[in-house]
């Protein structure tokens, strides 16, 4: 079994939005509704968090709060993984959950992920910090349930 869970702890992440916060206040030129939106998409980042299980049935995710429940792929739809390096804004426009033709992305943070090739022709991308042993599990998962 495998379990990673992502947050946004980038430290340049958290300067840029409190400064753009902060910086308005001192100014003294600021609305209340300005204070309340900036703290509330403080709040919306600080709460998101990407978890992946890899258990004997499948990959199970859950890109919290946009997924209320978890999403799964079974192995039975997996022809491949492979950890792959990426670039989060030039391939796919930032971080996040990201589309792009047949491809989806859940990404957090970092340049590294697992891309799962489906037997449909699709592939999602997991950002993830553990790359090379999430890639392996899952393939080693699929050995196992086409002997």
């Amino acid at each position: 079994m495998y379990k990673e869970t992502q947050k946004f702890t980038q430290w340049w992440l958290w300067v840029i939005l409190i400064v753009i916060t902060v910086r308005p206040i001192l100014e003294g030129n600021i609305k209340d509704l300005y204070i309340f939106i900036m703290f509330t998409l403080m709040f919306f980042i600080y709460i998101i968090k990407l978890t992946v299980i890899v258990n004997d049935i499948g990959i199970s995710y859950r890109f919290f709060p946009i997924h209320f429940k978890p999403y799964s792929i079974k192995f039975n739809e997996i022809k491949s993984a492979k950890a792959v390096k990426y670039n989060p804004i030039l391939d796919y426009g930032g971080w996040g959950i990201r589309y792009r033709f047949k491809t989806k992305a859940y990404n957090i943070k970092g340049n590294k992920g697992v891309r799962i090739y489906l037997k449909n022709g699709k592939n999602i991308l997991f950002g993830s910090q553990k790359h090379k042993e999430f890639a392996k599990i899952i393939n080693q998962n699929l050995l196992q349930s086409n002997e």
